[in-house]
């Protein structure tokens, strides 16, 4: 029997750099991927993230904060948190030590729709072998 040929995806999308995040509820975060030019748009809404926002960023509070994306625009992702009460994030001048990102988190988001293209993970019977 001959194996059935799965055109290749990336299995979980890499981390992508925050360059923006609103104080609002729901949150607004605006990424660059400006080294991930094909990332971006293997995040899908219902994915789960979880952001790493070091303290030197501002917004201290969304660090290790889990959320889950509502909506995609273009290089906006808006997430159910409400950041509203959080410390303004700020782009820090000079050198960092790490940069702020969102990356998926959770095994949920390992399994979609095989029909589309907008699968961050493939199986040939959908469950996952």
């Amino acid at each position: 029997m001959a194996n059935q040929y799965l055109k290749p995806v990336i299995q979980i999308p890499s981390a992508l750099q925050i360059v923006a995040i609103t104080q609002s509820a729901p949150m607004v975060i605006t990424a660059d991927i400006v080294n991930n030019t094909t990332e971006a748009n293997t995040y899908i809404v219902g994915m789960a993230i979880r952001l790493q926002v070091p303290i030197n960023f501002g917004m201290f509070q969304a660090n290790n904060l889990v959320g889950t994306i509502t909506a995609i625009n273009g290089l906006q992702f808006t997430v159910n948190i409400d950041s509203s009460q959080f410390d303004p994030f700020i782009l820090p001048s000079g050198n960092v030590l790490a940069p702020a990102t969102l990356a998926p988190f959770g095994s949920r988001n390992l399994q979609y729709n095989n029909t589309t293209n907008e699968v961050p993970f493939q199986s040939l019977n959908n469950i996952g072998n």
